[in-house]
């Protein structure tokens, strides 16, 4: 990176400016390459002097939360990597007069966090997260859900900064949540939200939770470092159970295998490559439309270089 470039950065920024950052320390996969810088900004106006500042100079950047949905290449990332997790994390609970709460956070907020608080208050609504690890800008970019709920059933609004600079907020109805998607202009940065919940008694509600972290522990691959679900289900399908049925558990490529426990989750056994994720990846979508006609579409979200 232009060196011009780096001194201003760190000028800017209070809060953490690191260089050459290997993202395998930052993803739930634990792959992928460097990233140029990794900036922390300390406060919500950093984020902004920052996104303008790249704007100004046409200096990329990547959004990272928790790294949990994410396939970061083995060339790593040209530009910067915005990591949100140590500052915009904050978390109130708003109790309107004659009408239910509304829960506002920040995108850096972790949902464990935020699940924690639910417990805590008794709040109903958002027992479908408890087992994803991560953070909540990164659930709404993904519209992450479980058990037939997403955070577009949740959302009451969002406040979104622009690659501009502008700061807007956004309610719903109106978001542009799809599968496993919020449709928003690149460069869109989730700053924070308003998640609608509920009163419920305490106990009632663990025992949900806790029923759901039992299936998860169950049925997924929760020993070993994985991104969760690598493709999204087709309309009338489940991804995993056709990958199955194309003989494909337990394939290997390097140190990457589709699970012997669930067939849409790729694990490292130790050593693999972004390479050997992609490669597990093309071998599933090329055997399952064989011999289905069914084309698989990836739910990972895959960035950076090749090596």
């Amino acid at each position: 990176m232009n060196q011009k470039i780096e001194k201003a950065l760190k000028k800017l920024v209070t809060g953490k400016v690191l260089l050459n950052v290997p993202l395998s320390r930052h993803t739930t996969l634990k792959v992928g390459g460097c990233a140029d810088i990794m900036i922390y900004p300390a406060s919500l106006e950093e984020l902004l002097t920052v996104v303008r500042f790249s704007t100004r100079h046409d200096l990329p950047y990547l959004v990272m939360g928790a790294g949990s949905n994410l396939l970061v290449r083995d060339g790593g990332i040209r530009g910067m990597v915005l990591k949100l997790t140590r500052s915009l994390r904050k978390a109130t609970l708003l109790q309107p007069e004659d009408a239910e709460p509304l829960l506002q956070a920040e995108a850096g907020a972790s949902l464990r966090r935020l699940l924690a608080v639910c417990l805590d208050k008794g709040l109903a609504g958002l027992e479908f997260v408890s087992g994803i690890p991560g953070s909540l800008g990164g659930a709404w970019a993904m519209n992450a859900g479980a058990w037939g709920r997403e955070m577009g059933d949740v959302t009451e609004s969002i406040t979104l900064l622009t690659p501009g600079g502008a700061v807007e907020k956004k309610k719903s109805p109106g978001l542009p949540f799809g599968h496993r998607r919020l449709q928003l202009d690149p460069g869109t940065v989730i700053i924070k939200g308003m998640l609608r919940v509920s009163r419920t008694g305490k106990k009632t509600l663990a025992a949900v939770v806790e029923k759901m972290n039992r299936r998860r522990r169950e049925t997924q691959p929760l020993d070993l470092p994985s991104a969760g679900s690598v493709f999204k289900n087709p309309p009338g399908a489940a991804a995993g159970r056709l990958i199955e049925q194309a003989g494909l558990k337990g394939r290997r490529e390097g140190g990457a295998q589709i699970s012997e426990r669930h067939a849409n989750f790729i694990v490292n056994t130790g050593g693999a490559t972004a390479r050997d994720i992609l490669a597990l990846m093309e071998i599933a979508r090329r055997r399952v439309y064989e011999e289905t006609g069914i084309q698989l579409e990836p739910e990972l979200q895959v960035v950076g270089e090749d090596g």
